[in-house]
């Protein structure tokens, strides 16, 4: 099964983030701050990552490259906002209102057999 992990200081986008993605098989891992997410990290390496548009820009972008450190197939998807500067850790960019089968989908379309493979 597919590992994601969810970085957001949303609590409500989170929650319906991670209910859809655990509906659809994914092992969701949910944190509201980068510090939390980098000690997830830790843990072992995610397949997938979604990264909030609220998270302060260098420690998304530091967390970005921490996932990558960890497993450098590990697709990262950056949430924004008003604008898309300093996003080059992402292999995808979603605009911040994507709602969340929007996320799923990507999330789907980058892991492409993945979920499937290990599941």
């Amino acid at each position: 099964m597919a590992r994601v992990l969810l970085v957001s200081h949303i609590a409500e986008l989170l929650r319906e983030r991670e209910q859809t993605l655990r509906a659809a098989g994914y092992d969701v891992t949910v944190e509201q701050s980068c510090a939390e997410a980098a000690g997830a990290v830790q843990s072992g390496p995610f397949d997938a990552a979604v990264l909030g548009f609220s998270l302060p820009e260098e420690e998304r972008n530091q967390l970005a490259r921490d996932i990558k450190r960890a497993n450098p197939e590990a697709k990262i998807i950056m949430m924004y906002f008003a604008s898309v500067k300093n996003t080059d850790p992402a292999d995808v960019i979603l605009q911040s209102s994507a709602g969340p089968q929007e996320v799923l989908r990507a999330i789907n379309h980058i892991l492409g057999s993945k979920k499937r493979e290990a599941g």
